[in-house]
């Protein structure tokens, strides 16, 4: 399977969207903005969920339509995330992020590329962090309430970018009205482009070493080295 360069930057700042991450269907921004009050105490709701979550893991299944590059196809993946820390594995790559080093371990090719994300970068790479943009990069909308593919009564809610230059046009987020935390996103791009992602199943408040958030060479002891830092 080969994921093209926008599906592999999307999968790694995975609930930037996966709490917005962070998605109705081809449904156009309103011409004036809108900040919906049931759709933001949701949102809020949510966002305190997730940074009370302690450590959590989310397994979760992403889908790729991008009709300009003639790509349909899905894989599952896992993230674990502890603070500003966060560990992802996906058929193609494992990242690893302890707060300051990121490494991203190209499995194919056996090569990890090693690099230290600028101050306005980690925001960007941090799912839950990410997750505040929607206070103030987005406008939303609450679109009611649903049932998801696994059957849970879900609350849905679209974003729309105030900044009508951005490649996105809308997200959708669907929260589980059993603990408010999301479960389903879908980014719309204005190319036509887009990505879904079905968590499948999460955990919190899990105890996780620090190690895991850190590239251990012994564990790849094939794998070249390319440091970018």
């Amino acid at each position: 399977m080969k994921i093209i360069p926008s599906a592999t930057a999307f999968s790694l700042r995975i609930l930037r969207y996966l709490p917005i991450i962070l998605i109705g269907w081809f449904i156009t921004a309103p011409a004036v903005a809108q900040k919906d009050a049931k759709a933001k105490e949701l949102l809020d709701k949510s966002s305190a969920v997730l940074n009370q979550s302690g450590g959590l893991s989310v397994s979760f299944t992403f889908y790729i339509n991008d009709e300009a590059h003639k790509i349909k196809q899905s894989f599952d993946g896992q993230m674990l995330i502890k603070g500003t820390k966060f560990f992802l594995e996906t058929p193609e790559q494992t990242v690893y992020f302890d707060g300051k080093t990121q490494w991203v371990y190209n499995k194919s090719i056996e090569e990890v590329s090693i690099l230290e994300p600028q101050p306005q970068d980690i925001q960007t790479l941090n799912p839950i962090s990410t997750f505040e943009l929607y206070k103030t990069g987005y406008d939303y909308k609450y679109q009611g309430e649903k049932t998801d593919i696994q059957n849970r009564k879900v609350q849905e809610i679209s974003l729309f970018p105030v900044n009508k230059k951005d490649d996105i046009r809308q997200v959708d987020v669907q929260i589980y009205t059993g603990d408010q935390m999301p479960v389903f996103f879908r980014i719309i791009y204005k190319n036509k482009a887009e990505y879904r992602i079905h968590v499948n199943k999460y955990q919190t408040r899990l105890n996780f070493s620090d190690n895991q958030f850190v590239f251990d060479t012994k564990k790849y002891p094939q794998a070249e080295i390319n440091d970018l830092r």
